[in-house]
């Protein structure tokens, strides 16, 4: 069964969204204000208005669109919004991973788990918003499983 982040995990894409869609707006504002004749704080109202609309959005899409198994061979993810993303991380190419915590985490009771992999540089995988329990015992099951598919593979 396909498994998905916590739903909590959309307070930390939404502010990362909306701060984002902030600056553009503010970027907007100000170039309204030296290139036409709108009043800026009619623009910077609407901007700030479709920004959060956007942000909302994709925050829910991008939610939808994430999801993750362990297999018996590979650890399976999908997630993107406007480019989907499929990956397969087969367990013998696993070197090691890690639960990290950042503050937004601590404050909402999640953990992230990165995967760092063998082979080329940026082809690990990260799995955001689970609980602190679940990550711990991800964290054990890929390591073990990473271990024994090492073993068996005659390398």
């Amino acid at each position: 069964m396909q498994r998905k982040p916590e739903r909590r995990i959309c307070v930390i894409w939404s502010l990362q969204a909306l701060i984002i869609f902030s600056i553009l707006g503010s970027v907007l504002t100000v170039g309204a204000a030296f290139l036409t004749e709108f009043n800026p704080v009619t623009v910077f109202v609407l901007s700030q208005v479709v920004g959060v609309t956007l942000a909302g959005t994709h925050t829910f899409y991008r939610y939808l669109s994430w999801s993750f198994k362990i297999k018996d061979d590979h650890l399976y993810l999908e997630h993107g919004v406007l480019r989907k993303t499929y990956s397969m991380v087969p367990f013998v190419r696993i070197q090691h991973v890690d639960t990290q915590r950042s503050i937004f985490d601590r404050i909402l009771t999640l953990s992230s788990i990165v995967v760092y992999t063998a082979g080329s540089r940026g082809a690990d995988v990260s799995i955001p918003g689970l609980e602190p329990g679940d990550a711990d015992e991800m964290q054990g099951k890929l390591r073990d499983e990473a271990v024994e598919s090492e073993d068996s593979d005659g390398v």
